[in-house]
């Protein structure tokens, strides 16, 4: 068991959520490549506390998905080796 397998990259989605955002932080802390799904990657105001988090411009990338919208989470759990699903729908 010395060897358990330890996935390095993961999935996050709903990441600019205040839960969320404590998991990717958390995430980052310990080493882990996030790749986390908000609404708008390019809303800075929305996902500055993510890229300030320590180790964000290294292991994290944003991807923009829906979660009512099909197939847009293909690119961000493309290569995971997990994905922690935090989203939920705002409407």
């Amino acid at each position: 068991i010395g060897n358990a397998y330890k996935p390095t990259t993961v999935c996050v989605t709903g990441g600019a959520g205040f839960m969320a955002s404590w998991l990717v932080k958390r995430l980052l802390d310990k080493g882990y490549n996030v790749h986390a799904t908000v609404r708008d990657p390019e809303a800075e105001a929305k996902v500055r506390h993510l890229l300030d988090i320590p180790g964000a411009a290294e292991r994290l990338k944003l991807f923009r998905a829906e979660l009512l919208e099909d197939g847009s989470f293909d690119a961000a759990v493309a290569g995971c080796d997990g994905v922690f699903h935090v989203a939920t729908p705002t409407e």
